[in-house]
Formats: structure tokens, C-alpha cells, sequence
């Protein structure tokens, strides 16, 4: 719903004026007008007319709108809608993980004769859930804390996001690795140099510009945490906490635990 803009709503008063429907409000100031988004927890709860009016004379009497006209725009979203969202984002999540792990598999078969491909696949998939889980934890404690914050769109966009800046940061410190397998393939044939050493190798040369990038990527979130709007700052919230376990899993999980499964399996080094 957006109206002409009167003067900040009470949320609080709102929603204890609808506790029996269970509806939820947020505002959003935007070119002079104030967009409402109200929501129901409940299901049996339907969004007719009769709903439309009683929220309407409620604007009224608190003087939030003067009349109907005051109303420009009336949009109501389904759970129906909502389900295929979930959905769609869901086909996404699955098919964009699938994708990446075949990539992997293709683009490291060269080191295999020192390292398994489908590890890197295999130890990308597992950092990948580890970052949306801990980003998701870190969104239900701002939902503890704040009834307000609900699970929609903006989550689920965060999440895909936060989803492609991981293992962003995870290939390139693979990637780093691949390289030196092959430059010190020979070392790595006679023992002169171990497996290990290379890993340890190409963490260092790429923590420096892992942490750096995660850094000023921060920054920005943390501006658009602070300084934006309601919809932004839960965007943002999301983001901040996948970059910060993103980065951490990229250099002290990823390679590591891609190290140990290579030498359980081969029995070496």
C-alpha cells in the first residue's frame, strides 16, 4: 500500500490495534510517499475489502491519511505467490550449487595425478552451506531481537548473494593452489617439496587479498546497514555476516579440510 506521506505511523499502535489478525507493518519513505507493507503471520487470515477498509478508517482516525484518495496504490501479494518465490529460489540455490561443483571437477582435473578434482568440489559445496547457514543464523538472531525482521524476498536475494561472493573467494584460493601444484610438480615427484607446503604456500599468497577485499566490502555493507533504509539494512545485515564467515571459511576451513580428505584417501603426506 502507498500513501501520500502525513507523518510517521506507530508501528506499536498499529499492530495492537490489529492483534486479532496478527498483522505486522513496516514503512519506507520513498520520492515523498510512504509505502506500507503489512503483513499476517496468520494463515487463515484473507486480505479482502473488508480487511482493505477496516486498515483504511484505521489510517483515518489517527490522521495518518485525511481520505481514500490519500491512498495511491493497493498491491496484495498471496501466499500462493510467496510459495513460488520460495520455490524458484530454492531451484536456484540447488542448480547454482550443482553447476559449481561441476565446474570445479572439470577445471582442476589437471593437478589429479598429485590431487583429487571432485575434492575441491566436494569441500566448495561444504563451505558454501556453511556460510548460508551461519548468514541465516546470524538473520534469525535479528529476528529474535526484532519481531519486525520476517523471512521474505530481500533474505533469499541476500542469501543468493552471499552465496556468490563465497565461493568467489573459496576458487581463487583453489585456483592459487592448482597453480602451484603444477609449478612444483616436479619437487612434488621427487619429495623435494610436499603437498602440504604448497597448500600452505598458496594460502599466504592469497590471504592477504582475501582479507583486504572482505574488508572494504564490509564497509560498504556496513554504510548501507547504517545509513539506509528498512529493506537495506536487512539486505545488508545478511551480507555482512556471510562476507565475515564467507572469508573466514575460505582461508581456515576450505583448504585445510580439502588437505586432510586428499591425504586420508591417499594415505600420504
Amino acid at each position: 500500500m502507498t500513501i501520500a506521506w502525513v507523518k510517521q505511523i506507530n508501528k506499536a499502535a498499529f499492530e495492537k490495534a490489529f492483534s486479532n489478525d496478527k498483522l505486522t507493518i513496516k514503512t519506507l519513505v520513498n520520492n515523498g510517499n510512504t509505502d506500507l507493507e503489512i503483513r499476517s503471520f496468520d494463515t487463515k487470515v484473507k486480505y479482502t475489502n473488508k480487511m482493505l477498509s477496516k486498515i483504511k478508517e484505521y489510517l483515518k482516525q489517527k490522521w495518518y491519511i485525511k481520505s481514500n484518495e490519500d491512498i495511491i496504490s493497493v498491491a496484495f501479494i498471496w501466499p500462493t505467490v510467496w510459495n513460488y518465490m520460495k520455490s524458484v529460489a530454492k531451484q536456484a540455490l540447488i542448480w547454482g550449487i550443482i553447476i559449481m561443483a561441476v565446474y570445479i571437477l572439470f577445471a582442476f582435473v589437471s593437478v589429479r595425478q598429485y590431487f583429487e578434482p571432485w575434492i575441491f568440489s566436494v569441500v566448495t559445496v561444504l563451505t558454501l552451506m556453511h556460510d548460508v547457514i551461519m548468514a541465516a543464523w546470524g538473520y534469525w538472531l535479528r529476528m529474535h531481537f526484532n519481531p519486525l525482521v520476517v523471512v521474505d524476498t530481500v533474505f533469499v536475494m541476500a542469501i543468493l548473494t552471499v552465496l556468490g561472493y563465497s565461493v568467489n573467494d573459496t576458487i581463487i584460493i583453489f585456483d592459487r593452489i592448482r597453480e602451484n601444484i603444477i609449478k612444483y610438480s616436479e619437487q612434488l615427484k621427487n619429495w623435494t617439496k610436499k603437498l602440504y607446503e604448497v597448500f600452505d604456500e598458496s594460502l599466504y599468497q592469497t590471504m592477504r587479498r582475501s582479507v583486504l577485499t572482505s574488508f572494504s566490502t564490509l564497509l560498504v555493507l556496513i554504510c548501507m546497514f547504517i545509513f539506509w533504509n528498512e529493506i537495506f539494512k536487512e539486505f545488508s545485515f545478511v551480507i555482512i555476516v556471510g562476507v565475515i564467515f564467507g572469508t573466514y571459511s575460505s582461508i581456515f576451513l576450505a583448504a585445510p579440510w580439502a588437505y586432510r580428505i586428499n591425504k586420508l584417501l591417499r594415505k600420504k603426506e
